[in-house]
C-alpha cells in the first residue's frame, strides 16, 4: 500500500521527536530516510526506523550529541561523532568536505564514532547539485561481518559500500552507490518469508549456494554474501572492499574488519569532495560529463533494452513517481511501524493499516 510523502514525513519526525531528539535533527533523519524511500532504496529508507528507535532507547545512537574536531587542516578534517544519530553526523561531515573543497579544491573528512548512515547516494546529491564531485565510503568500524574474502567460506568483511555524486543534469546528478559485495544486506531482509536469496548471492558454509538466509540474518552467522563479482570476478569486489575497508575504517581510526561481530551498528567513515573549479572549470567539466553521458546513452542497445541508463537515472525517475503517486511500504516494514507509533502512543494520530 501507497502512502504519501506529506504523511510519511511527518510521521517520521513525530516519532523522533517523541524520542526527545532536537528538531533540526529530527529534520536531518527524516530527510535522509525519506529520500531513500523516494529513491526507491526501501532497504536503507523508511524500514530502518525501528532500528534507530531501539537503537536511541538503548542509548546506542545519542540524540543532541555534540560533533568533535579531533584533527584539522584546510583540507582535511577528522571527526568524532560520539554516538551522534548517522544522518546527523554524516551531513555535517559532508558539508565540513565541501567548504573546504570550495576553498581548497578537495577536502576530506573522517568520521570515528558513527551510526548507521542509511543511503549513501542521497548525501551525496547536494554537494553534485553544487558543482562539486563527492565520494563517501562506510565501513562496520571492523563489526559485523558478512561478506567471505575472496576464495573464503566464513565471513570476514562488512558489505563496506561506496558512493559518489557527479554533477550532470539540474537535480539529477550521476549517483552511484554500491556495495562492494554482490548485494546489501538490507536485501536479505527484504525478502518475503520463506523465499530463497537468488543465484549467486550467498554461499553456506561449504561453500554452496545459500538456501535459508537466516544463516546470514541471524547470529552467529554461518553463511555469507559473495563479495561483487561473485563466482567468477569477486577478487574485484574484494579488492574495493579493502579501500573502503582501510580508507572509512583506518583512516577514521574505527577499525578495520576483523572477523569478529560487535552487535553495534557503528561506521567509520571517510568522504571526499572536489571542486572542478580549481581544475580545468566547473564549466569544462560539466561539459566532459554531459558528453560522455549523451556519447554512452546512444551507444547500440543489446537486445531487449530499451533505453541505456545513467546511474542517477532510475532513482530520479523513481523519486519523481513516488512523490505523485505514494510511497509504498511492504507488510514487514508497515507492521514494524505499526508497532513503534503504538509504544509511542501515535498509533491514532498517525494510522497505518
Amino acid at each position: 500500500m501507497r502512502h504519501s510523502y506529506q504523511f510519511l514525513a511527518d510521521m517520521t519526525r513525530a516519532i523522533f521527536g517523541q524520542l526527545g531528539v532536537p528538531p533540526a535533527e529530527c529534520a536531518t533523519v527524516t530527510d535522509t530516510l525519506m529520500e531513500a524511500s523516494l529513491a526507491g532504496y526501501d532497504s536503507h529508507g523508511l524500514m530502518r526506523i525501528p532500528m534507530y528507535v531501539s537503537g536511541i532507547q538503548q542509548g546506542l545512537m545519542v540524540p543532541g550529541a555534540a560533533l568533535e574536531r579531533l584533527e584539522e587542516t584546510a583540507a582535511s578534517v577528522h571527526l568524532d561523532a560520539h554516538h551522534a544519530l548517522g544522518p546527523v553526523s554524516a551531513t555535517a561531515a559532508v558539508q565540513l568536505a565541501m567548504q573546504k573543497a570550495t576553498q581548497m579544491g578537495i577536502g576530506c573528512a573522517s568520521l570515528v564514532n558513527a551510526n548507521d548512515l542509511a543511503r549513501l547516494g542521497g548525501y551525496l546529491k547536494r554537494p553534485a547539485d553544487d558543482g562539486l564531485i563527492a565520494l563517501m565510503m562506510v565501513n562496520d568500524a571492523g563489526g559485523n561481518p558478512c561478506v567471505a574474502p575472496w576464495g573464503s567460506t566464513a565471513p570476514f568483511l562488512s558489505t563496506n559500500p561506496l558512493a559518489a555524486g557527479i554533477p550532470w543534469r539540474p537535480q539529477m546528478p550521476i549517483l552511484i552507490d554500491m556495495s562492494t559485495s554482490v548485494v546489501a544486506m538490507g536485501k536479505l531482509k527484504m525478502l518475503a518469508p520463506g523465499e530463497r536469496p537468488p543465484e549467486g548471492w550467498a554461499i553456506d558454509e561449504r561453500g554452496e549456494a545459500l538456501i535459508d538466509p537466516a544463516a546470514i540474518l541471524a547470529l552467529p552467522r554461518t553463511g555469507a554474501l559473495l563479495p561483487l563479482g561473485g563466482d567468477s570476478a569477486g577478487h574485484k569486489g574484494f579488492a574495493l572492499s579493502l579501500i573502503v575497508d582501510l580508507l572509512a575504517g583506518g583512516l577514521s581510526g574505527a577499525g578495520c574488519s576483523t572477523g569478529q561481530e560487535t552487535g553495534r551498528d557503528q561506521n567509520g567513515v571517510f568522504v571526499i569532495a572536489i571542486d572542478p573549479a580549481k581544475f580545468v572549470s566547473r564549466e569544462r567539466f560539466a561539459s566532459s560529463v554531459e558528453a560522455l553521458a549523451t556519447s554512452i546513452k546512444s551507444s547500440p542497445k543489446a537486445p531487449g533494452v530499451e533505453e541505456l541508463l545513467i546511474p542517477g537515472e532510475r532513482a530520479f525517475r523513481e523519486r519523481q513517481q513516488r512523490a505523485e503517486y505514494g510511497i509504498p511500504l511492504s507488510e514487514a516494514t508497515t507492521a514494524a511501524l505499526v508497532e513503534v507509533l503504538r509504544e509511542l502512543n501515535l498509533d491514532e494520530l498517525f494510522p497505518l493499516p
